[in-house]
């Protein structure tokens, strides 16, 4: 068996966290279940990361760098309205596909237990923030979405609807599928940004 290089292992390793995580909450994930996981020792774990921390951090990163790249990608032509409707098409997408995402945005850890972890995820949300808002002030800009179009808000209800449909879709444990009913809540937040 040829042995991966620390890039590759630090992929597997994430890509491993991920999946751990959609099974059994942050909480869940330990050492011993990441390196059976990735079938190397514990001790091989630390060569690559010096803690649980670190790599809960670094699958935050990941996490959040696959997403932004989806969203931008999915935003590469049509209209304000086409393009904001693509992205939240492809945010709920992404979510629905990588369930270990939506533990991430959701988890006690994170948010109230580290520090560290809250401003990782704070600052990678912002970075998906800042994109809506770019979209948003594109449509301004354009002449199709209202002049007087409050971004700021507009963006913290384009957050709002992801995260009220990824909760609705976790309490339907998980059997009603995040896009599937994306139309209404599309039409609804058309209408609030003056599409």
């Amino acid at each position: 068996m040829t042995r991966k290089n620390t890039t590759e292992r630090k992929q597997e390793i994430v890509n491993a966290v991920l999946v751990l995580i959609a099974e059994l909450g942050i909480q869940g994930v330990t050492m011993a279940r990441i390196a059976d996981k990735v079938g190397i020792t514990e001790a091989a774990l630390y060569r690559h990361f010096e803690s649980k921390l670190g790599i809960i951090g670094a699958t935050i990163d990941v996490a959040f760098d696959r997403l932004l790249e989806t969203l931008e990608n999915s935003a590469a032509s049509g209209t304000a309205s086409e393009m904001l409707k693509s992205v939240l098409i492809a945010h709920l997408d992404f979510i629905e596909k990588h369930p270990g995402m939506a533990r991430i945005l959701f988890s006690d850890e994170v948010h109230f237990n580290s520090p560290a972890l809250q401003e990782k995820l704070a600052r990678r949300g912002a970075l998906v923030a800042s994109h809506i808002a770019g979209l948003l002030r594109d449509g301004v800009s354009t002449g199709e979405l209202e002049t007087d179009l409050d971004v700021k808000s507009a963006t913290v209800l384009y957050r709002g609807i992801v995260q009220a449909q990824v909760m609705l879709w976790a309490h339907s444990n998980k059997t009603v599928g995040l896009v599937k009913n994306v139309d209404a809540v599309w039409k609804l937040y058309k209408k609030a940004i003056g599409a």
